[in-house]
């Protein structure tokens, strides 16, 4: 199944997003950046991200480093909740 590709500068332009910042985000691991063609796309998953962490980045005023902390702490959440339900199933 083929994935579906976004342009990382139509993305920008769309949610008012600098393109540095979303460089960043990949510089860091946050996202994963495609390159075909010497154009730069994003997978419709990736964008979900990107979304989410342009807000905590230009709404809450957090850094790459911050994003990075917020995000693997949802993430470990997210994690034990899914331990925590199999546990209550298991019962």
């Amino acid at each position: 199944m083929e994935k579906t590709l976004f342009r990382v500068i139509d993305i920008c332009k769309t949610n008012n997003i600098e393109r540095t910042f979303v460089q960043e985000l990949h510089k860091s691991g946050l996202i994963e950046i495609i390159v075909q063609e010497e154009q730069e796309y994003l997978e419709e998953e990736q964008v979900v991200y990107v979304e989410r962490f342009s807000t905590w980045h230009y709404e809450l005023e957090l850094n790459i480093q911050g994003i990075e902390v917020v995000n693997h702490l949802i993430d470990k959440i997210e994690e034990l909740q899914r331990e925590l339900r199999t546990l209550k199933l298991d019962k």
